[in-house]
Order: C-alpha cells, then sequence, then structure tokens
C-alpha cells in the first residue's frame, strides 16, 4: 500500500478542510481557485481570502432566484463580493434562515466571465460535506504554488466528477 492518499481519503480531507473553515485549491481548465464554504468562513480567514484576490460568491440558481440575482450559468449563479462585505453578510446572502432578519441584500452583480467548472464542484463540494451550497470562490495564478506554500488541499477538477451535481 502506498502512502499517497487515495482520492477517496483526498475527497474526505477537502471535506474536512471546509467544514473547520479551511479554504481548499481546486485546479482544471488551466485555472485554478482557492475555495471556502461560506458556513464555516471567519473574517480573518475572509481577509487573507482576499490578499490572493478578487472573492465571489457562488450560490445555487434556486437560491439566486431568491435573492433576485442572475443566474448566468444556469444551475449556479457567481456574486461579486463588495469590497466591505463581512462574513455576516455573505451569511445574510447564503443562508435562507437569515431571509427575515436580513431582509435587504441586494443588489447583488452576477458574474457571467469565464468558466464556472470550478465553482460548480467548489458547491458539490460544500453540499457533500453536509454544508450549505455556497462558497467563496477566489480566482488565482499559480494554485499548486499557492496550496504548497500555506499547506492546503489540492484537488483537480476531475477529482470531483462523481460528486453529486447541483
Amino acid at each position: 500500500m502506498s502512502l499517497t492518499p487515495t482520492l477517496t481519503e483526498k475527497l474526505a480531507r477537502a471535506r474536512s478542510d471546509l467544514r473547520l473553515g479551511l479554504p481548499i485549491v481546486l485546479t482544471g481548465e488551466g485555472r485554478a481557485i482557492l475555495a471556502a464554504a461560506v458556513e464555516a468562513l471567519d473574517d480573518g480567514r475572509l481577509s487573507a481570502l482576499r490578499i490572493e484576490g478578487q472573492p465571489q460568491l457562488a450560490l445555487t440558481a434556486r437560491r439566486a432566484e431568491t435573492l433576485k440575482a442572475r443566474a448566468y450559468d444556469g444551475d449556479l449563479a457567481r456574486i461579486a463580493v463588495p469590497d466591505d462585505a463581512d462574513c455576516r453578510w455573505l451569511n445574510a446572502v447564503a443562508d435562507p434562515a437569515d431571509d427575515l432578519r436580513v431582509p435587504m441584500k441586494g443588489p447583488l452583480t452576477s458574474l457571467r466571465d469565464g468558466s464556472a467548472a470550478l465553482p460548480r464542484a467548489a458547491i458539490a463540494l460544500a453540499k457533500s460535506a453536509q454544508l450549505l451550497p455556497a462558497v467563496l470562490a477566489v480566482p488565482v495564478e499559480d494554485g499548486l504554488a499557492l496550496a504548497a506554500r500555506h499547506g492546503l488541499t489540492l484537488l483537480a477538477l476531475n477529482d470531483c466528477t462523481d460528486l453529486n451535481r447541483l
């Protein structure tokens, strides 16, 4: 038996990291993103993620419809995260339980450029970890180096093909 984690073990590690509030790195289609589950994210990690790039909030199309946001990607919407948004704002947008307590959330700006494959895989991974289907996705240049530098779990898009789809 090898010391290298199997795909099942890598996916379990990624789910655990998301539950802990740690971001993971997803790579594929010549791109990479840092992905963090909104439900477990704290403001310190959000600040650290902002240093790496411009975050976007990925939500299911069903949640986007409730929020009156456009789901240009069909099954999901990618929302631009305002510069002053904190974790309370992210959770209020992501979690329907907050809809009556925090009714005014918009206007939300939906993104349409680029592929949604990596955010889609991140949402599927969050759902498989029994978390809200909402992730903060930060596009990054060199995902492999970033994962190695910070000790983050690295998954390829192909590793996530068997996860339940939205």
